[in-house]
């Protein structure tokens, strides 16, 4: 993998080396997936699930740390939460379309 591929996956909070060693090391298929992570319709669900308020779309058990409270039948605080996953997910996606057009 390119110096500065490594680079812009690290600076989006990707963690390379561990990402790699999932793949077995196989850089190829690690980018391919790397493609499908930002072409997936996952976040763009559960964004229209948080701004309906839909407590019991399946897309809301994919956040760890907001399961809690939307098992309590709640949407206190989700909205704002969502706002920092989307930035981080953006960032990724930018980080990840700008390394594979690279490649």
């Amino acid at each position: 993998m390119k110096d500065t591929a490594r680079t812009v996956l690290t600076e989006a909070g990707i963690n390379v080396d561990t990402a790699l060693k999932r793949f077995l090391d196989d850089e190829e298929m690690y980018f391919e997936f790397l493609n499908s992570f930002v072409e997936d319709t996952l976040m763009s669900r559960l964004k229209q699930a948080v701004q309906n308020g839909s407590v019991d779309d399946s897309m809301s058990k994919m956040i760890v740390p907001m399961v809690e409270i939307l098992r309590g039948r709640s949407m206190e605080g989700i909205p704002e939460d969502f706002k920092g996953l989307s930035q981080t997910y953006e960032n990724v996606c930018t980080a990840i379309t700008k390394v594979c057009t690279v490649q």
